[in-house]
């Protein structure tokens, strides 16, 4: 997905439950951004079972780095 977004020069932000990936390494994939919901929640179990707020609080985090 982030190749052929690149190939278009559209950005992308990837939303993920873990990032293993520093930021180099998600630059060389076409990946502007990653949000993880560990950061959020670290418990996977919770995190699991609480994903559609986390979601939320992520797409609020996103709002607020890319759209202020």
């Amino acid at each position: 997905m982030a190749a052929a977004a690149r190939a278009k020069n559209v950005e992308v932000i990837a939303v993920c439950g873990r990032l293993a990936l520093p930021p180099e390494a998600l630059g060389a994939a076409g990946i502007r951004r990653a949000y993880a919901l560990a950061d959020l929640e670290p418990d996977p179990a919770r995190s699991m079972a609480e994903a559609g707020p986390l979601l939320e609080r992520v797409a609020e985090n996103i709002a607020r780095d890319f759209l202020s």
